[in-house]
């Protein structure tokens, strides 16, 4: 009776930006989104729990003028094969285009 409730709920979160609130724009949250688009085409569709919000928080500097963020994930989580690493990713910023370039990326165990 009360499922009539959920779809618009969801849909008003959807249009709001839903999500955990790590893009944004601010250069921590797009460069937590660059990494993360790097770690889904290394996962090949797996199911995986990222905190992006808190990939955003650890950005630091790095040499040559790179971001260096890193947060666990994990991958397969709740299944038999559910595996947890550390992502470690290191940004560049340009300014002829909005989004950082991945220059490194690696799964830490």
């Amino acid at each position: 009776m009360r499922n009539w409730i959920v779809v618009p709920m969801a849909l008003a979160l959807a249009a709001c930006g839903g999500g955990d609130g790590a893009a944004g724009g601010t250069p921590g949250g797009l460069a937590a989104e660059a990494c993360k688009d790097a770690a889904e085409s290394r996962l090949g569709g797996k199911l995986y729990e990222l905190d992006t919000a808190a990939l955003a928080a650890s950005m630091r500097d790095a040499p040559n003028g790179e971001k260096f963020l890193t947060a666990p994930i994990t991958i397969e989580p709740g299944l038999t094969s559910e595996v947890k690493q550390i992502v470690e990713c290191t940004v560049r910023f340009s300014d002829a285009k909005p989004q950082p370039d991945v220059v490194g990326f690696v799964f830490n165990w």
